[in-house]
Parts: structure tokens; sequence; C-alpha cells
């Protein structure tokens, strides 16, 4: 990632700090996923989502890992805003509902903006929703699979946020093309059992081949 930063003085602790943007239509449940990734929660009600912007810490064989996850708008309303997303950030969890082939679409279209104002950065394709049965569903994992993995040259996760299947491994996959390869789950485990039962929300930052393919 371009606008990673690593520091480090004598024997002090390194620091590395990545800005990921996680687009994607409405209601594919971006929000899930980051709140399942982060707090081990998941909201079963639908709640809009304009921008918000969340953070995660994490210890890593002596790294200092910084996630600022930013979550955007599902709609089209707000074109300036899903562009300045797009050069601000390091990588990209591009997210679709297994259950809606149009929000398939909509990844392709948001992928082609992408890849027109970022050369090359980190991009990990989501289908979300496994949890649902696959006789229901209209977009086919291994179809979506091969377009990310092959042709696009991205990784793929296949992901339930409502059932937290595969959320780790989305960040994981999204670090390991930013190549930093050190396992996530133990630090998320480590931050998710130091946390606080409640916590408060707002409009700033929440303080709290190559390509692989995940299908489960």
């Amino acid at each position: 990632m371009s606008r990673q930063r690593i520091c480090s003085e004598g024997g002090a602790e390194k620091e590395v700090h990545y800005r990921i943007a996680v687009l994607g239509a409405a209601e594919v449940g971006k929000s899930s996923i980051i709140s399942q990734f982060l707090y081990d929660r998941f909201n079963s009600e639908y709640k809009e989502t304009v921008e918000e912007l969340y953070r995660g810490q994490y210890n890593i064989d002596g790294i200092r890992l910084t996630l600022d996850i930013l979550d955007t708008a599902g709609h089209h309303e707000f074109p300036a805003m899903r562009k300045l997303a797009i050069s601000s950030s390091d990588a990209f969890i591009l997210v679709y509902s297994m259950t809606d082939n149009n929000s398939f679409d909509e990844v392709k279209k948001l992928r082609e903006d992408i890849i027109a104002q970022r050369e090359k950065v980190p991009i990990v394709i989501v289908g979300n929703k496994s949890d649902i049965s696959s006789n229901v569903s209209p977009v086919d994992k291994e179809t979506a699979a091969s377009i990310a993995c092959v042709d696009w040259e991205t990784g793929f996760v296949q992901a339930s946020a409502k059932d937290n299947t595969n959320i780790v491994g989305i960040f994981q996959e999204l670090l390991r093309l930013s190549d930093f390869p050190q396992p996530l789950s133990p630090a998320v485990r480590r931050r998710r059992m130091s946390m606080p039962t409640t916590s408060s929300s707002s409009n700033s930052i929440h303080k709290h081949s190559r390509n692989s393919c995940v299908v489960s």
C-alpha cells in the first residue's frame, strides 16, 4: 500500500497504518461486515450509511497495526464522496450480495472506477450472505470467484456477516495482498476480549496466484 506507514526507532515498536474503503451497493452487508470484524456483533436491522470511519488497532509480532475502515454509502447520491474515498484509501473491499445479481454488477462498476483512478491497489471481492441457501442465490459463486481471481486478479472471499463466517479472512486476505502476511485472527480475538461490553458511536472515527479465493 502506497500510504502505509512503518515507523520504528531503535528497538521501538513498528507502526503500520492502512486506510481501507468498503464499497458496494445498498443492503449488501458492508456495515455488518465491519461490525462483526471490529465488535463481533451483527445487527439485523438495516440502517442507511452515508459515511462512517472506524478504527481497529492490533499488536502483531511487535508491530502496531492500525486499520482505518471507511464504511461508504451504497447509493449514488454522493459521487464526490465516493471519488474521494477511492483517491484517499490504500486498499478496497468490494461487497456484493450472493442473493442479488445487480449488486455484483455494481462491484464490476466500482472496480472499474478504482482502477481508473488507481493503477495498482489491493482489492478483495466479497460475496456476502453465504448463509442463504444456494438454490435461491442468483450469483454463482464459482463464476464470481473465477472472475475475481482470474480475470481481475483480485482476492475473493465468500462470507456471511450474519453467521460471522470468513469475516476475519476478508481483512487477512487484504493484508496479505498488501504484503503484510502476519496472522490477524489472534490479534482480533485479543482486541475483542479487551473491549468493554458496551460502546458509543459517533460520526467521527470509531476507535475500537498472488490472489486467493476463499469459498465455503
